[in-house]
């Protein structure tokens, strides 16, 4: 009986020690957890606090360096503060937003701003103005949602689809750098090239590859060639654009001929 006694108490001494360090365990979670979140919060108060000080420098500097570019951005400034908003309107609007289509408003707004202040062109213009297509053909299939081609679900798809014979030259849009290449279940043989301030542009689907990661490329130069590769219904080229990691309809920035 002793020896039963004994057994019974260890058992339980164990599953009372096992309670403990999981409440231990638990609490430490918390801790952290809400640690986070505080940590969080400071970091967007700070960074909210720097974009106000940043932009009221931005409108300091304008008055005081008085060029055509200042004098917009002032003037544009100005006329933003001082125009008288329906509210209303603008709450019912939000309960409607696209939040897709708000961050592509809202990139364009930044990029009009700093074209302004640099006398430069925004991404759109850049890439409107200097990027052509890889190659000549009908598009089989739009950027956005879709009726995925395998699964028959509907699913988004990043790119446009271009119609084009296996083995015909792939080119290269812009001067870029290969940022990476290889095969993957789903596009195929592929390339990613890099072609600076946030832009790249993806190729799947090829049949072979030209090129190895780190090449520097020209316009116009051959990556490949197109195929048949990965999942997909039938020959043709599938046809990325990318703004910093956030893929972009290529047709509304180049010019579909």
């Amino acid at each position: 009986m002793g020896s039963y006694n004994s057994q019974y108490e260890d058992y339980y001494r164990n599953l009372r020690r096992k309670r403990e360090r999981s409440s231990y365990n638990m609490n430490s979670l918390n801790k952290k957890k809400s640690s986070n979140n505080s940590n969080y919060l400071v970091k967007r108060i700070i960074r909210d606090l720097s974009g106000a000080v940043v932009l009221f420098f931005i409108v300091i500097i304008c008055r005081l360096i008085v060029t055509p570019q200042t004098q917009a951005v002032y003037n544009y400034s100005k006329k933003i503060v001082e125009k008288s908003y329906d509210y209303n309107a603008i709450y019912a609007k939000v309960k409607t937003l696209n939040i897709s289509k708000f961050q592509d408003k809202a990139t364009d707004f930044i990029e009009n701003i700093k074209a302004k202040v640099t006398g430069g062109r925004t991404i759109k213009e850049k890439v409107k103005a200097e990027f052509t297509m890889p190659v000549k053909g009908n598009i089989t299939s739009n950027y956005g949602y879709r009726e995925d081609p395998v699964t028959k679900s509907k699913k988004f798809h990043e790119g446009i689809d271009i119609d084009v014979k296996e083995n015909t030259d792939i080119k290269v849009v812009y001067d870029g750098k290969v940022k990476d290449c290889g095969e993957d279940v789903e596009l195929g043989k592929y390339v990613l090239i890099d072609h600076g301030q946030g832009i790249e542009t993806k190729y799947a689907h090829l049949n072979e590859l030209s090129i190895k990661k780190g090449d520097e490329l020209k316009k116009g130069s051959i990556i490949g060639k197109s195929g048949n590769t990965g999942k997909s219904t039938g020959p043709h080229l599938h046809f990325e654009l990318l703004y910093m990691g956030e893929s972009k309809n290529p047709s509304e920035f180049i010019a579909i001929k």
